[in-house]
């Protein structure tokens, strides 16, 4: 095969089209599903919000988008060929108006992690160079005032698919991944910025991809499930403190993996979404309380969803939003502890798009369809 190296530049202007559309609060249903394209909830509007749907040059899937600032996300890396055989380099700084340049990264790359750091710098780790290739090993810094990027130290085992979270305040645990054809990882890394270098950290239960990390309120960092073997998905739940120690929590109540997890205000962790066995598509959610150490029942998704590294987010007030890995999008009013549709979203499944909150808007951004095709997702709506 022969390696290309692609660059995409995108339009200096979006192309727009402002829709007035509602927001709508879902019926009751239950049990999980594999939910088909264009399959609808029945929904009572109960508010209008605008949104609009925006149309970038290049579509793309599997990659990071990363907050910087409260006004702007930097959107590094995936793939930008439909069945994502080539992953890109490029990087840009998505805002609530659009979009601008900024330095490309050393290495082209997907299904990587990266992690804001406490000096505002950006850690972006492992990944792929396209499908089928091995994972990289390498890692980079993004400086966010020079608008580039440096070579850091690397990982001691090339990792995708794994997980990543800021450990204690100034330091990244890197947690699992993908390893080689079948091969999954129970090892950690610690990276500390302070040397540039990455340090062996505690062992998980099991050895996983398609895990998620979140980070406590007291610096410590949540590990959930992940694929233990092909469609095997993994119950574990291991707590990992600043000073190394790991801890067996929980476990979850539904083995999952390619779900996510995002911390709340009031410092429980939503867990959400995924698959037990790569077929079904979980609506379940679950909150665990560090003050328990175990999981509770959470709200039920509108639709099932997995696929969801980087497709949720948390807006100021504590609404969460989550697309991808379904059918459009839906919000959890901190409120009412309820999912809602968020309507004006595309009805194709958008696997591993990304969410962000900019300033006083959401965007959701890229992500492949079922035929792993490219979607040009870039949607708009304003923050509720």
């Amino acid at each position: 095969m022969v390696k290309m190296r692609t660059r995409v530049r995108l339009r200096g202007a979006e192309i727009t089209l402002a829709l007035a559309l509602a927001v709508a609060v879902p019926g009751c249903s239950s049990g999980s599903q594999r939910p088909s394209s264009g399959s609808t909830s029945e929904l009572a509007a109960t508010e209008t919000t605008a949104v609009t749907a925006a149309v970038t040059a290049a579509g793309r899937a599997a990659h990071t988008a990363t907050s910087l600032t409260p006004d702007a996300a930097l959107v590094a890396g995936g793939c930008t060929i439909d069945g994502c055989s080539e992953a890109s380099a490029e990087a840009f700084i998505l805002t609530a108006s659009g979009v601008r340049a900024t330095g490309r990264m050393h290495e082209a790359r997907d299904a990587h992690t990266a992690t804001t750091l406490a000096d505002g710098r950006v850690l972006v780790t492992g990944g792929f160079t396209g499908e089928g290739r091995p994972a990289l090993a390498s890692s980079e810094l993004y400086d966010a005032d020079r608008g580039a990027w440096t070579s850091t130290g690397s990982l001691a085992l090339g990792r995708g698919g794994h997980a990543a979270a800021l450990l204690g305040g100034s330091l990244v645990l890197v947690a699992g991944g993908w390893v080689g054809p079948s091969q999954y990882a129970d090892s950690t890394e610690v990276f500390d910025p302070s040397t540039g270098t990455f340090v062996t950290g505690p062992s998980l239960r099991d050895a996983v991809d398609g895990l998620a990390a979140t980070t406590l309120a007291d610096g410590s960092v949540l590990v959930t499930g992940g694929q233990s073997s092909p469609g095997a998905a993994s119950d574990q739940a291991v707590v990992i403190s600043p000073n190394g120690a790991a801890a067996e929590v929980g476990p979850l109540r539904q083995a999952r993996f390619k779900h996510a997890s995002v911390g709340l205000p009031d410092g429980r962790v939503l867990v959400l979404g995924g698959t037990p066995d790569d077929v079904r598509l979980l609506r379940s959610t679950e909150l665990y309380d560090p003050a328990t150490r175990r999981f509770s029942p959470g709200p039920r998704l509108v639709n099932g969803r997995y696929k969801l590294a980087g497709g949720v987010a948390v807006t100021p007030d504590g609404t969460v939003i989550v697309a991808g890995g379904g059918n459009g999008a839906e919000l959890l009013d901190p409120a009412t502890g309820a999912w809602r549709s968020l309507s004006g979203v595309p009805a194709e499944r958008l696997s591993f798009s990304t969410v962000s909150v900019v300033g006083d808007t959401i965007r959701i951004l890229g992500g492949y369809d079922e035929g792993i095709q490219l979607t040009h997702t870039d949607i708009v709506a304003a923050v509720p």
